[in-house]
């Protein structure tokens, strides 16, 4: 009896694992999606696993640069598309293993939750970042560059990066659709930027690039709502108090100094003064020195890093004023502490926005 146990449980994952590996041949992995606007649809460039990888045979994924391709598909809907790289490949579509996804910016004024509808529907893992980039998101995505490892893993680093050290708003799907679906404020979304070195090249391989984020895109479920620079984004981070690291540069009479903030803690405070709403900041954390230029006190650093991040601060709150935009979720804060003032506004917080007034603290520690 055991041995019969024992063979009819052999038999039955040797079937199961060649059921496993024929349904993943029978699909197509894809590994990044770039979306570019063609006309009344839109055109759509999937970076793929490539045949005859390990992944393929059920083994771990290689995302190595040898082992993807970028595919095309065009449709009136991202649905369309879809099943055009279908019936061009004759495979499924699998969306799960996607990294990143990336926009054109010539999408800025598009409908950006009908994106967020289809990520969803797609089985999109709702932690993927979402950004814009410069130009066709489909060149984006399809450029080699000379790192050894698939483009969409070396741009998801890059925005990944940025978002982790302060210097742009995280824009993960689950987030947005929270911030333009279910609620009334604004997501800003990050832009990847990257510029050839000496120009356009005949050679495929690209290895001397500036590649970043360096601004972000203001959209609200009404559409685009305007622009920042990396020094906005900083201070949004601030001002919504969800950054815990960040890198500054401090200009100062003896020359530039760098330093690295650690630990931050942001306390946020709202309340009414004279009818019209406070918001309180009091930013403490722990700092390192990473450069100084010679005969630079370090206190005069640390007075400049603090005085940094007021200015930081100061340039998001212009910005927040000017586009009427609520990315620092003022309107959930009133809710919490100022509820009849909250519900006043009828979940339009463009007025408050512009009544609202921000006093800043901050204090830095030696590491």
């Amino acid at each position: 009896m055991k041995r019969l146990a024992v063979i009819f449980f052999a038999l039955a994952a040797m079937l199961l694992c060649g059921c496993e590996a024929g349904e993943v041949q029978r699909r197509i992995v894809v590994h990044a999606l770039g979306i570019d606007p063609l006309g009344d649809g839109y055109e759509v460039s999937y970076q793929v696993f490539s045949g005859g990888t390990s992944s393929e045979q059920g083994g771990p994924v290689d995302a190595s640069e040898s082992t993807v391709i970028t595919l095309l598909a065009q449709g009136r809907t991202l649905y369309e598309t879809e099943e055009s790289l279908r019936l061009q490949t004759g495979k499924e579509v699998f969306m799960g293993d996607v990294e990143l996804i990336v926009l054109s910016d010539g999408l800025k004024d598009a409908d950006i939750t009908e994106f967020l509808r289809y990520f969803r529907r797609a089985d999109v893992y709702l932690g993927v970042n979402v950004v814009f980039c410069r130009g066709s998101a489909g060149e984006l995505i399809g450029q080699k560059l000379n790192q050894g490892s698939a483009t969409a893993i070396l741009l998801k680093g890059v925005v990944e990066t940025a978002i982790d050290r302060g210097r742009a708003c995280s824009s993960r799907i689950i987030e947005i659709s929270n911030s333009l679906v279910e609620g009334s404020s604004a997501a800003a979304i990050p832009v990847l930027s990257l510029e050839k070195e000496g120009g356009e090249s005949e050679d495929s391989t690209v290895s001397d690039v500036t590649l970043g984020v360096f601004g972000s895109l203001l959209i609200t479920k009404d559409g685009f709502a305007g622009e920042i620079g990396e020094d906005e984004a900083m201070g949004i981070r601030l001002l919504r108090g969800d950054v815990k690291e960040l890198s500054v540069e401090v200009g100062t009479e003896k020359g530039i100094a760098a330093l690295e903030l650690k630990n931050m803690k942001i306390k946020r405070k709202i309340s009414l003064e004279n009818g019209a709403p406070l918001l309180k900041l009091r930013i403490d954390g722990i700092y390192e020195l990473r450069s100084s230029p010679e005969g630079l006190k370090e206190s005069d650093a640390v007075n400049a890093a603090e005085k940094q991040l007021l200015a930081l601060c100061a340039k998001a709150f212009e910005a927040l004023q000017k586009t009427r935009c609520d990315f620092i979720e003022l309107g959930k804060l009133l809710e919490k502490y100022e509820p009849e003032y909250a519900e006043a506004q009828n979940e339009d917080f463009g007025r408050a926005i512009e009544e609202l007034t921000v006093s800043v603290e901050a204090s830095l520690k030696k590491y």
